[in-house]
């Protein structure tokens, strides 16, 4: 396995993850349209609250699925893996569900702001079950290495997705809870198709023996991934608390807008460097090209947030109402967050792959914490711009602290010196964008090519990019001549 390997499925998964997640912004414009600014906001409430119980409902199956799913098969009992994982995660649905309706209706009181609180949540809690079942089942194609697979089953969810939605809030006027009912249909239906499938060719089977195994290696995910949510979401949750569901709706625009840069660049390296990083943990001569990787990393953040910063400085005005103008504002500071995100992946997939999960569940619990902490002294006193400030920290801090202790058991040596040239590029380029925001649409973006330009001549002129990538690159221009 090579990084040209690694590097097709990357782009696999960006083709795959770009249209799964392309239904998130084809409902955009159709959400701030068809609902009102404070019905925005509270889809945008639910859609976290969705995130969160999905993450807890997984139960990191899904890692624990890509981490063991060579071992299993390698014995013959891939069968049991899936059935068994499968089962977890419907179970924790059932419970979950049973939990936040039975429990937790007096906490989203506070934030939901409707007096119909019980069917919203009930509601969130099957799309949550859908969307974690859907997630998992195909977490499987990501285990085999099946980057085309999960690139056209995640293209078919996008197209399901949207259509629904499309039927349920503007043909049958069903608002807010035909959106969510539209993502239960949706996602239960590529679940059923994708089980239907899978089970076809490897069968299942329930193994109640390994379920404590599944559950040593994937409780720590949880801590993982809901430590991230929590950093994510904590501040839509605040934010509606302090400053009412309009503010929800205007910083939701710009995180979902931000999430871009995720779709493109940060979730593909991701998808396709942890099974890689868990194939490799046993392989000293792999270290150089996975330390190479994040250099690339960085270099895509810093290529897209470009595209991202023109593309919605255009876009904006025919996506959204007057109302939601400061949603630019928010995708340019949350930036620096998303991108020390993808930091955040490459190390807990170097710990995962030397069997520290719980380093890993830790650190993030604890940086989970701070952030919570975080966002409600900022939020309360600064609004949607103190939501950014705490996420960017959190995200800062947590991406910094794992980087930092996957590279150090893995035992890489990293191109310091090129990533902080690049870091350098992207707060210079953020920088001058936040300045020149006032201009009219011809002269920002025109600014903004031009700096973009001088940025990479610099690149080329200080001898950034080595020898066999400079030839890279030139063999790849003379195929698309």
């Amino acid at each position: 396995m090579s990084l040209r390997f690694l590097s097709t499925n990357a782009a696999i998964y960006a083709i795959g993850n770009i249209g799964a997640r392309a239904a998130i912004f084809l409902l955009i414009p159709l959400y701030t349209h068809s609902l009102s600014v404070a019905d925005f906001g509270l889809l945008a409430t639910l859609q976290l609250t969705i995130q969160i119980l999905g993450v807890l409902m997984m139960g990191g199956m899904n890692t624990t699925l890509l981490r063991f799913a060579n071992d299993y098969e390698a014995k013959g009992r891939l069968d049991a893996l899936l059935g068994t994982s499968i089962l977890m995660v419907l179970f924790n649905g059932l419970l979950l569900t049973a939990v936040t309706l039975l429990l937790l209706p007096w906490l989203f009181c506070q934030v939901l702001h409707t007096p119909d609180v019980r069917s919203y949540v009930g509601l969130a809690c099957g799309a949550a079950a859908a969307q974690s079942l859907s997630s998992h089942i195909m977490s499987y194609y990501r285990a085999r290495q099946e980057a085309l697979r999960f690139m056209v089953t995640g293209l078919a969810s996008a197209a399901l997705l949207v259509v629904v939605t499309f039927v349920m809030v503007c043909v049958l006027h069903l608002g807010v809870g035909g959106a969510l009912a539209a993502m239960i249909l949706a996602y239960g239906a590529v679940f059923l198709v994708v089980l239907a499938s899978t089970a076809w060719g490897t069968g299942l089977r329930v193994q109640p023996a390994i379920v404590s195994g599944l559950l040593r290696f994937g409780v720590p995910q949880v801590c993982s991934q809901s430590s991230e949510m929590v950093i994510g979401a904590v501040g839509i949750y605040f934010l509606s608390y302090f400053r009412g569901l309009e503010a929800v709706a205007v910083y939701s625009l710009g995180n979902k807008l931000a999430i871009i840069l995720m779709i493109t660049t940060i979730s593909p390296f991701s998808l396709a460097f942890e099974p890689y990083a868990f194939s490799s943990a046993d392989k000293p001569d792999r270290k150089a090209l996975i330390a190479r990787s994040l250099t690339y990393l960085v270099l895509a953040a810093v290529f897209m947030s470009a595209c991202l910063l023109v593309g919605i400085r255009i876009l904006l005005p025919k996506i959204a109402p007057p109302e939601y103008a400061s949603a630019f504002l928010v995708v340019l500071l949350l930036i620096p967050g998303v991108t020390f995100t993808g930091i955040y992946y490459f190390g807990q997939a170097l710990l995962n792959a030397m069997h520290r999960a719980r380093v890993v569940g830790v650190v993030s619990t604890g940086v989970a914490g701070l952030s919570v902490l975080l966002n409600y002294v900022l939020i309360r006193r600064f609004g949607w711009q103190g939501a950014v400030l705490a996420f960017d920290a959190s995200s800062i801090l947590l991406g910094s602290v794992l980087g930092v202790l996957g590279v150090k058991h893995f035992r890489l040596a990293l191109e310091w010196k090129r990533i902080g040239a690049l870091t350098g590029m992207l707060l210079s380029l953020l920088l001058a964008l936040f300045l020149l925001r006032e201009l009219s649409i011809v002269r920002f973006s025109l600014v903004s090519v031009l700096t973009m330009i001088l940025g990479t001549l610099l690149l080329l002129h200080y001898g950034f990019f080595h020898h066999d990538e400079k030839l890279l690159a030139r063999r790849l221009a003379g195929r698309l001549c």
